[in-house]
């Protein structure tokens, strides 16, 4: 390893302990308002991506590229989570409400 390639990995550790302990200090109600905050961000970036690649899209069409692409990452994430379940299947206990 170089010591340009040392250097990179010191200063990308360095840059992650910063973020962790900022995380860290964080009172629960700042953690709960950066999810939406964080997501809003990557949404931004993700778009600019899209409209960089695709100059040829509209608006609308570049808001359905979005949701097309958060879709298949979500499919890719739960893949194997969720089983479908064959009806009857699952015993609900004795049947009949007072």
């Amino acid at each position: 390893m170089t010591k340009v390639d040392q250097g990179g990995e010191s200063l990308a550790r360095s840059i992650l302990e910063s973020k962790a302990a900022r995380a860290r200090a964080m009172d629960p109600a700042e953690k709960f308002l950066a999810g939406p905050r964080l997501f809003e961000m990557v949404r931004e970036r993700m778009l600019c991506g899209i409209r960089d690649r695709h100059p040829e899209l509209g608006e609308a069409a570049v808001e359905a590229e979005f949701g097309r692409q958060m879709a298949a990452i979500r499919a890719r994430e739960e893949r194997g989570i969720y089983t479908p379940v064959p009806q009857g299947s699952i015993d609900d206990g004795p049947t009949g409400a007072p």
